[in-house]
């Protein structure tokens, strides 16, 4: 009799301890494979990976697959998504949630909280180039996994980068110098042919009125030319400054816009719940 009782002992604590497990996981949900695009081990190893990110650098992430976005965009149906199952950690809902839309083939990575900062406009077009390869061949899970490397990565130089914004020279900052330097010489170039084509064409309507002679002589002064003073004078100088409009000055995405200085140009944002959503993608 003892040993019968001890056997539904162990059962009932067995079946307690699963079905907690079971309501644990559902809690720390964060792969919402609703198109089922992915194998149960590959689930199983993207949570690691979120569970580094929000233990690293106390950042969320989730990944939502669908079919169907009940008439939204993608952009505004992931920001719902977000809202809806209160992700995103600390205060201000730190995380980011990329979601793929089947029906439309689209992929946007949407960011909240500081994740607006990290990763700004720059970084997302170059985590969404980094994604659309895998993506247009089907191997979602290695699209997923580039995303995660990426954001790790940027989220560890932005870490630096806060420490000492002076001396940190971002992955955006040198594009922009690059950029600037061959704008530079680009509007230098221009400005160089500019002025050549001007003096050859003035230089061509000063000879129209001019004859040929088959004689040389003809180009003889009678009783020749002779110099009596030869000396050249420095009268002045004088030096051109064109002010170049930066691209990052100006807001060219629509609705909100968040600076992000030197480290990443800013973000472009939209609202969602109540709150600030930035992020960006496209189709593949």
């Amino acid at each position: 009799m003892k040993k019968r009782f001890f056997v539904f002992l162990m059962a009932f604590l067995l079946l307690f301890s699963v079905s907690a497990f079971g309501e644990e996981m559902t809690a720390e949900q964060r792969v919402f494979d609703y198109a089922d695009l992915l194998s149960e081990a590959d689930e199983r190893e993207m949570h690691l990976w979120i569970e580094e990110m929000q233990e690293t650098w106390r950042m969320d992430l989730a990944y939502l697959t669908t079919n169907d976005t009940e008439g939204k965009s993608v952009q505004q149906y992931g920001a719902d998504f977000y809202v809806e199952h209160d992700l995103g950690l600390g205060e201000n809902y730190d995380g980011v949630i990329f979601v793929l839309d089947m029906g439309s083939r689209e992929g946007q990575i949407i960011t909240c909280g500081k994740a607006i900062d990290i990763y700004t406009d720059y970084y997302i077009d170059q985590m969404w180039d980094h994604m659309v390869g895998f993506l247009s061949d089907r191997d979602y899970y290695n699209a997923f996994f580039s995303l995660y490397l990426d954001m790790n990565e940027l989220a560890g130089d932005y870490e630096t980068y806060q420490k000492d914004p002076d001396s940190f020279l971002s992955d955006y900052s040198k594009a922009q110098k690059t950029r600037g330097i061959l704008t530079s010489a680009a509007v230098a170039a221009v400005f160089g042919l500019v002025i050549a084509a001007v003096a050859v064409s003035s230089m061509r309507k000063s000879c129209k009125n001019v004859k040929p002679y088959t004689d040389g002589r003809a180009y003889l002064k009678e009783n020749g030319y002779h110099l009596s003073v030869n000396r050249d004078s420095f009268v002045s100088t004088h030096t051109a400054m064109m002010p170049i409009p930066r691209e990052d000055d100006h807001d060219h995405h629509g609705g909100g816009f968040h600076s992000g200085g030197s480290w990443g140009g800013g973000s472009s944002t939209f609202s969602g719940g109540g709150r600030s959503f930035g992020g960006g993608g496209g189709r593949f």
